[in-house]
């Protein structure tokens, strides 16, 4: 009898563990994808917020809607909150098994943008592992591609993140980018990779199609930040300043209408223009804007966050070449 009831509770365990696992990869991670991909963040962080409530004493689901919030508070600008909830979630998730490719995939972008991107390759990686044995749908294993190219590509391994950036473009084919949540964010960081190897035509196209995916769907999110913050790379690259100029302009006044001004996308466009600036021999607006990115970026990430290494950097290069052209003159 005693064996018998033992089985029982293990067998109830493991068939809610299973079940827990199908529900929540059919529909809450999706589901939150969705709102935040429609620009819904009101509605997205309601919807994180009672599935927390709900679930905070069972925690069969929490670590989704941990990753949840992570990936709200990654999109809004809030990267301090972003790491806690990320935290929780992978705690939870190695736990109980369920929601650890959402919470990898968050936690790389998580990363990715605290410039620590050996770690971000880790979890893209992982994320797409995890992803890709619990069947997702190819343009997911898309994007956790284009996240560990991306991260390859700013620690200077272009070879790599081209070669990661072509396989998941593949799931994205002409005309079919209305529907997939993530394809206007693989196809903006294609824009970027390409920018990067010099292939400026190819490049526009990416982006040219990445807006596409938003004008189609008439949606306002981040996506529309991130097109503005491609482009000024790859103008920027392409050394277009003046068109380099105006896409980084326009992010940051998108940035600051649809979230706020502190927001780690404005802390790439004032890095850019520092480096426009500079270009144009600008040095008293190079310096402003490099002051103001590390300023900025102190306040979205922390006074010692891994954010603040690149425009610190910036700064100390402005700061330096400014003192050198001093001594020329």
């Amino acid at each position: 009898m005693a064996r018998s009831l033992k089985f029982l509770v293990w067998f109830f365990i493991f068939a809610v563990r299973a079940w827990g696992q199908v529900e929540d990869e059919t529909f809450n991670g999706p589901h939150i994808d969705k709102l935040i991909g429609e620009g819904k963040y009101e509605e997205a962080f309601k919807f994180i917020q009672a599935g927390l409530e709900k679930n905070g004493i069972l925690q069969t689901y929490s670590a989704t809607f941990f990753a949840g919030a992570g990936k709200f508070y990654l999109e809004t600008g809030r990267l301090k909150e972003a790491g806690e909830a990320l935290k929780a979630a992978d705690t939870l998730a190695a736990r109980t098994g369920i929601g650890i490719a959402f919470a990898a995939r968050e936690l790389a972008e998580f990363h990715l943008l605290q410039a620590d991107f050996s770690a971000a390759a880790t979890w893209a990686a992982r994320a797409l592992r995890e992803s890709s044995s619990r069947k997702a749908h190819s343009i997911v294993l898309a994007y956790c591609r284009c996240l560990e190219a991306l991260a390859r590509l700013r620690s200077g391994d272009l070879r790599r993140a081209d070669k990661l950036i072509l396989e998941a473009l593949r799931s994205v084919p002409e005309g079919s980018e209305a529907e997939p949540f993530f394809a206007s964010r693989v196809l903006f960081a294609g824009c970027v990779i390409q920018s990067h190897g010099a292939n400026y035509r190819e490049a526009r196209e990416l982006c040219r199609r990445g807006l596409g995916v938003i004008e189609k769907r008439k949606i306002e999110s981040r996506d529309v930040s991130l097109a503005h913050l491609a482009l000024a790379e790859s103008h920027f690259l392409s050394g277009e300043m003046a068109l380099s100029r105006e896409q980084a302009e326009k992010c940051i006044e998108v940035t600051t209408r649809m979230f706020r001004r502190e927001h780690q996308d404005s802390v790439d466009a004032l890095v850019l223009l520092a480096r426009i600036d500079r270009k144009e021999s600008k040095a008293a607006d190079a310096l402003a804007h490099a002051r103001a990115a590390l300023d900025m970026a102190v306040a979205v990430f922390g006074e010692d966050a891994g954010g603040t290494k690149g425009p610190k950097r910036v700064l100390e290069e402005m700061e330096k070449r400014i003192a050198g052209d001093l001594k020329t003159k």
